[in-house]
């Protein structure tokens, strides 16, 4: 009896185990002070990273000129502050942390888009499709004067950062979803996020 039991138990544990492995590199909505100690480590060690490289992980990006989407996840965020507070040369505080992971139960996404008028932007939208559905998001901000872009005088002569927060509620977080952004004449730019490879 106990030679049946005992593979039988070591399977379980190992599936168990394969189980909690695959979850390690997802987002958590909710960190572990592990986590913590490893989100804040990222932002002091990298202060001096260009935010392009520093958010590499968490952003989808087109040609250059073209926009990109940056995710915010509790962990980014997080890193995000300790990193602002390192180069602000000042130590990362309990409400720092507290602040910066309290982001509720959305998923952000920072958007960069660029046009020609200095009023592009003010009528973008956004969804997020997640396996059949369609999530239309319960936040958004849209500039209405958008900046001069790097490329200015020449086109595209503006950008502008759009904000976009989506219920998390009915989300798979170990999948991929696509944030699709709307121009104002109707043309769509998908943007994939594969949620089981971020932190």
């Amino acid at each position: 009896m106990i030679k049946k039991i005992f593979p039988l138990t070591c399977f379980s544990t190992l599936i168990l185990c394969l189980f909690i492995f695959k979850q390690v590199h997802a987002i958590s909505l909710e960190l572990t002070p592990e986590q913590i100690q490893e989100a804040v480590e990222y932002g002091q060690k990298n202060k001096n990273m260009d935010i392009a490289a520093f958010s590499k992980s968490w952003t989808v990006s087109l040609e250059k000129g073209k926009g990109s989407a940056t995710l915010f996840t509790p962990f980014h965020n997080l890193a995000y502050k300790a990193r602002k507070s390192a180069v602000e040369r000042r130590e990362i505080t309990h409400k720092d942390i507290m602040q910066a992971l309290d982001i509720g139960n959305t998923l952000t996404f920072s958007v960069t888009v660029y046009g020609d008028e200095y009023d592009f932007a003010m009528h973008y939208f956004a969804n997020l499709h997640h396996k059949d559905e369609i999530i239309q998001p319960e936040f958004e901000f849209t500039p209405e004067i958008a900046d001069a872009s790097e490329f200015w005088p020449d086109s595209p002569s503006h950008s502008a950062r759009l904000v976009f927060k989506f219920p998390v509620k009915d989300i798979d977080l170990n999948t991929i979803v696509t944030l699709v952004i709307i121009a104002p004449g109707g043309e769509e730019t998908p943007l994939s996020f594969d949620l089981s490879k971020m932190k």
